[in-house]
């Protein structure tokens, strides 16, 4: 039961929650942990406060008390989805993956489920090579919400697999959530060009790297397309932007050996040659 404000300038355990509250979202963590155990101290049986007290300690990388902070938080309010989901994500950080799945499943068995309890499910699962499992995880995730990045997920999935027809199914699917979400043309880029389609791949590329300029294998990716245009001077100048980011790769050099090759370059080719041979080593 709720403790209120004995009247002598002394917070109620409502207004100490509350503290905790605009602590917590400021980024001041300690501040905040500080005032849900205050207030937790004045009204032990409020299971939220008990879950906001466990999020912080995760947000604390201490995920051995947010533990007992949900565990508790489930005592009052047991089959809560929140609460599970992130009993599981604590457990799964602890190396505890087993109970981690459990802790999910559970969650997601209640009422409608949990579209972020199905999507670590399926991070798992896609993780341990469990491919049918991870894509119903997902595809129930989904169901629930649907979501750029959870496209994704189910693309790279798919991707993982081969099927590079339902991958860039998902990754297009991504991008109608969000036509802004670099890392879903990116992807579908990489499925056209995996299937041959090296014009569209190109500017699939061109738009995640507008986008997202830490996409950095997009100019390495870009440059085989081009090459396979037969563009073998842009795909030289892509190439070698790639090199900025990763000058020891071998299949890199070896690209630019074979586009220097195409060029007339032999000397260049030469080298580029030597120098993916030296990284294969």
């Amino acid at each position: 039961m709720e403790s209120a404000s004995p009247g002598d300038g002394t917070p109620s355990s409502a207004e100490l929650f509350q503290n905790g509250r605009r602590a917590e979202k400021s980024g001041r963590l300690e501040d905040a942990r500080q005032a849900y155990e205050r207030a937790l101290s004045l009204a032990p049986d409020q299971h939220p406060w008990h879950y906001r007290l466990g999020c912080v300690f995760m947000k604390l990388g201490v995920p051995e008390r947010a533990e007992s902070c949900f565990l508790r938080a489930l005592e009052f309010a047991p089959g809560t989805p929140a609460y599970l989901t992130n009993l599981g994500v604590c457990l799964d950080r602890q190396g505890r993956r087993d109970e981690a799945v459990m802790a999910y499943r559970k969650s997601s068995h209640q009422g409608s489920g949990s579209s972020v309890a199905f999507h670590n499910l399926g991070a798992i699962y896609a993780e341990e090579g469990r491919t049918e499992e991870a894509i119903r995880a997902f595809e129930a995730a989904l169901a629930i919400e649907e979501d750029a990045e959870g496209y994704q997920n189910l693309g790279l999935v798919y991707y993982a697999s081969g099927d590079f027809v339902r991958a860039l199914e998902c990754f297009e699917r991504s991008v109608e959530c969000d036509e802004r979400y670099a890392r879903g043309h990116y992807f579908a880029g990489i499925c056209l060009m995996k299937s041959g389609i090296y014009r569209d791949a190109c500017g699939r590329f061109d738009l995640a790297w507008q986008l997202d300029p830490r996409l950095v294998r997009i100019p390495y990716h870009r440059g085989t397309c081009l090459h396979k245009l037969e563009r073998y001077d842009e795909a030289r100048a892509s190439l070698e932007k790639a090199l900025e980011y990763f000058p020891e790769d071998g299949r890199l050099h070896y690209q630019l050996a074979i586009t220097c090759d195409a060029l007339g370059l032999p000397q260049e080719a030469r080298l580029h040659y030597s120098q993916a041979r030296a990284a294969r080593g």
